[in-house]
């Protein structure tokens, strides 16, 4: 490490989650003007809130890096062969399971991804792993398809439990 960075805080790679969060956001807001006004609502706070936060930390970076307490540097990303290795098996499950949600629907997709996320990750027995992840996608789908009658795409699941109950 550097004297002079020596008890100063890095930034740079922390910016990565609002980034896409940033994005995320921003598609959000352009892709709902079909849905309904709950949604629209609900939607804009969200994205709101999320950039109010984003604008207090980039003040707070803004003025750390303006103080001389904080300094740029983004090789905390890669700064280990398993952390790089986590951080990309995460963002190739999360992007199989976002690939999936049209074939698999809600249900099946977020237990998919929820499980190997266990298993590899969280280095789970698969037998925790099931579990887990089953009673988290049930608890998803009743809470978001069930309850709140959100328009998750359907796969097997959401179709068997329809067929069965009429719900």
């Amino acid at each position: 490490m550097n004297d002079d960075r020596q008890g100063k805080v890095a930034t740079g790679a922390d910016w990565i989650i609002p980034i896409i969060g940033a994005v995320f956001a921003t598609y959000y807001l352009i892709s709902i003007k079909d849905l309904d006004w709950e949604a629209k609502v609900s939607g804009v706070f969200c994205a709101v809130v999320l950039f109010i936060l984003i604008g207090i930390f980039a003040v707070k970076t803004a003025i750390g890096l303006l103080r001389g307490t904080h300094y740029l540097e983004i090789t905390s990303l890669y700064e280990s062969h398993k952390l790089v290795l986590m951080r990309g098996t995460l963002f190739a499950l999360t992007v199989t399971s976002v690939a999936v949600i049209p074939w698999a629907g809600f249900t099946l997709s977020t237990f998919g991804f929820l499980f190997a996320c266990f298993l590899w990750l969280q280095r789970m027995s698969a037998r925790s792993a099931a579990i887990i992840a089953g009673a988290l996608a049930l608890f998803g789908y009743v809470l978001f398809i069930l309850i709140l009658r959100t328009s998750f795409p359907q796969g097997p699941f959401e179709r068997l439990v329809s067929a069965l109950t009429g719900l």
